[in-house]
């Protein structure tokens, strides 16, 4: 209102004290002496109004301006690199991009909604077309290899999308087939002809596949779901574990009621859960549940989610929760901070590099992997170096990976001595003795005996192999896997184990062999859980945790981590 100052002042502090006896107004408002109050009041909130409106675009404009410039914290602690000018402008600035490699290490290293972005682009027909052999070979090896819960779904059209149409139309064909029966089996389900709920009834690794690809959905299948989610506490937390990543907008409803009315435990579950989902709905729903909740670790998540829909007004209160000792606060924190997060957060966060808890430690590695430089290289290689742990170290590349990636975006350059230290440490192999050949021998003639159908005699053979040559992991490998084609789990887990303790690499490494391992981990973990014994499922699972599942499939990664938030909630009582 600079351009009516003095005068609106004035008239404005007549307005809030009163008109009294004053003549001064009357000839302020260029009204005769005997101007009733009532036209003078008339006039003065006439004029008042009016200067208000003219002045309303100028201010509007003024905030706008502002926050240009100050609106995102994340922004303003960036240069004005490739990487800060995306942080500023959105998807539509990734989409608009062409070079693979810069796609590439967007993926890996911006944030939610940029690598969805890049993944968008990278698998978009005209980008696939265009790439040569080896920038196709390496985009599909890079897809394979990613790890990434939030992008689990695209992953899945991606690959589907570079594996040829033949292996595409087999996937598509098997999807149709899958989603028909169960649609058949709600239908009896709601009309009493089964009591049998179908969902949980479907194997644990189906389940994961259909909830990760719930966007792919029909809508009966989607109402089935929504309706469950209105059941016991129990089955609405299980349920909503499984629904962390679905991403769907048909869900908000359902998730909304949870958040709003479900205990603590359900609100955290369905918070998670909104974060995925693109919808205008969940933004104001989020923030209404920050505010009105006083609960630090809710708070913390729910920032986090918030920051994923474009609202940081959490981040000052979540860094301050770094200064807590209390653990379940401390893990909230990091959580929030992967998407509230600055660079200049990475040292605050690299000191939990230390912590005794390994949840703590896990939590802050992947947060580091979200938002910190180079700057966090040198604790991470040290942390490479000192652990024993296949699953830390494999969460350790990830992130050197993702803060090199985001280094090149700004045009750095990381330390060659410091990204190599960050490296699998190849296990030593075990002496060849001289029964090599009779070892040779047996594991040929247990692999002709499988081949024929003699399971038993095949193991034998195998058996006999493995005692001829100790430390060998051939036979071990052959054993499980023959065991686990036969959904004979438990033995599958005890040759998977010893062929893990002759050669881990060669385990982790081989998508088919880790993939057929994580399998029997999940179904044995499922077979002692209906059993009533809780304390083994957990610790089968924990035990599968400690391995490096980046071959894995997604649905795999994504069961076992959800049925170990859903075994530790069982014994402690909380998410």
């Amino acid at each position: 209102m600079n351009r009516f100052e003095p005068r609106v002042e004035r008239l404005m502090a007549i307005l809030r004290d009163g008109i009294g006896e004053s003549q001064d107004v009357r000839t302020e408002l260029s009204l005769r002496d005997d101007a009733t109050d009532d036209d003078v009041a008339r006039s003065l909130v006439q004029i008042v109004s009016a200067c208000a409106v003219a002045t309303a675009g100028e201010t509007e404009s003024t905030k706008e301006d502002l926050s240009e410039e100050t609106d995102d914290p994340r922004r303003s602690a960036l240069d004005g690199s490739l990487l800060g000018q995306l942080e500023g402008k959105g998807e539509s600035a990734v989409e608009a991009l062409d070079d693979t490699s810069t796609l590439m290490a967007i993926l890996r290293a911006g944030r939610l909604n940029q690598r969805r972005a890049a993944l968008r682009r990278l698998t978009r027909g005209v980008v696939s077309r265009s790439l040569r052999g080896d920038e196709l070979k390496a985009l599909a090896n890079m897809l394979d290899g990613l790890r990434d819960a939030d992008l689990e779904y695209e992953l899945i059209h991606a690959r589907l999308g570079l594996i040829g149409r033949r292996a595409a139309r087999a996937d598509r064909e098997a999807w149709e087939r899958r989603i028909g029966e169960l649609e058949a089996a709600i239908e009896e389900f709601w009309e009493a002809a089964s009591h049998d709920e179908p969902l949980a009834s479907t194997a644990s690794e189906s389940r994961a596949q259909l909830l990760l690809r719930f966007r792919d959905l029909p809508d009966l299948v989607a109402s089935h779901v929504s309706a469950l989610l209105e059941g016991d506490a129990d089955r609405q937390h299980a349920l909503l574990l499984s629904l962390r990543h679905a991403g769907d907008p048909r869900l908000v409803p359902a998730l909304k009621a949870a958040l709003e009315d479900g205990g603590p435990m359900l609100a955290l579950d369905a918070a998670r859960a909104l974060r995925r989902i693109d919808d205008p709905r969940v933004r104001p729903m989020l923030a209404g549940a920050y505010e009105r909740s006083p609960r630090d670790v809710f708070r913390a998540i729910v920032g986090g989610a918030l920051a994923d829909h474009g609202d940081d007004r959490a981040l000052d209160y979540v860094r301050g929760l770094l200064e807590r000792e209390d653990d379940e606060a401390l893990l909230a924190a990091l959580e929030g901070l992967e998407s509230l997060g600055t660079a200049e957060d990475g040292e605050a966060v690299a000191r939990f590099l230390e912590h005794a808890n390994p949840l703590v430690l896990r939590r802050a590695v992947r947060t580091l992997a979200r938002i910190s430089d180079g700057r966090s290289l040198p604790k991470l290689a040290a942390l490479a170096r000192e652990t024993r742990s296949s699953s830390l170290r494999a969460e350790v590349e990830e992130a050197r990976d993702a803060i090199v990636a985001r280094m090149e975006l700004r045009g750095e350059e990381p330390d060659v001595n410091i990204t190599q230290a960050i490296a699998v440490v190849e296990e030593e192999r075990p002496a060849i003795g001289g029964k090599r050949f009779a070892a040779w021998r047996s594991f040929v003639i247990g692999q002709l005996w499988l081949a024929v159908g003699a399971r038993n005699a095949g193991i034998r053979r195998l058996e006999r192999a493995a005692a001829l040559r100790p430390g060998w992991a051939s036979p071990h490998i052959a054993m499980g896997l023959a065991h686990a084609s036969k959904s004979h789990h438990a033995q599958a887990l005890g040759a998977f184990r010893r062929a893990l303790e002759a050669d881990r690499r060669r385990v982790e490494r081989n998508p088919i062999l880790i993939r057929a391992l994580a399998r029997s981990f999940i179904a044995r973990a499922e077979q002692v859980e209906r059993e009533g014994r809780a304390d083994v499922a957990r610790g089968l699972v924990n035990e599968a945790l400690t391995l490096d599942l980046r071959w894995a499939s997604g649905p795999q990664r994504f069961e076992l981590e959800r049925r170990r938030v859903a075994l530790s909630s069982r014994k402690l009582g909380a998410p």
